[in-house]
């Protein structure tokens, strides 16, 4: 199988698993409505990353098969530009708020990686 094979494989099963942000890219710190305004549970917000974004980022936030590490993700964007990034990600991130995740859900998981 070609690399681009297996990138293109991997991007679509990243897509179907990995819900978390990717803040490296220039999102904005618009606010997302009272989601970015409120903080979340970051225990609960661990248990929807293991789930859900440790697939591309690892397990600790550390970087992954895709993913890039959110390490220190609180330094370069704000509680209300993470949530607002896992609301509305760029590929190949994929969107799942509202149809996975709801909007508790996605202020529980900014709590967490803003405690990374």
């Amino acid at each position: 199988m070609s690399s681009a094979s297996r990138l293109l494989r991997v991007l679509v099963a990243a897509g179907m698993l990995c819900a978390c942000a990717h803040a490296t890219v220039a999102h904005g710190d618009t606010a997302a409505g009272a989601a970015a305004t409120q903080s979340g549970n970051k225990q609960t917000g661990a248990e929807i990353f293991a789930v859900n974004c440790a697939t591309c980022h690892g397990a600790n936030g550390d970087g992954g098969s895709i993913g890039v590490s959110l390490r220190g993700e609180n330094e370069r964007m704000s509680f209300g530009g993470t949530v607002s990034w896992i609301e509305d990600p760029q590929p190949p991130m994929p969107q799942l708020y509202p149809q996975f995740l709801t909007r508790a859900q996605v202020r529980d998981l900014a709590a967490y990686v803003d405690s990374l």
